[in-house]
């Protein structure tokens, strides 16, 4: 699938978000306490497996992007109008 820079950066917002609340429900809220007498009962509420392997497709898509973003931003040259020398020059 081929994207604009633009679309993969909005893309990449949205799963960083996206893997954010699914890490913090990996490591917070991934199971539920109940009590059966006289024992405390810890189970699972979704499926680690399941969670952790769509945490890292997440990572992998991300990286693709920025991969694909870095190589792209290293290619493409831009035309700057502003002479770089006097504007960085010290005051006088």
């Amino acid at each position: 699938m081929e994207i604009t820079i633009n679309e993969a950066m909005v893309k990449m917002k949205v799963l960083k978000g996206r893997w954010g609340e699914l890490s913090h429900l990996r490591s917070e809220c991934a199971t539920r306490e109940t009590w059966r007498e006289p024992n405390k009962v810890i189970e699972p509420v979704y499926d680690v497996k399941e969670l952790d392997r769509k945490c890292t497709e997440i990572e992998n898509a991300l990286l693709e992007m920025e991969t694909a973003i870095k190589q792209s931003n290293a290619l493409t040259r831009i035309k700057v109008e502003a002479d770089m020398k006097s504007l960085l020059t010290p005051l006088k």
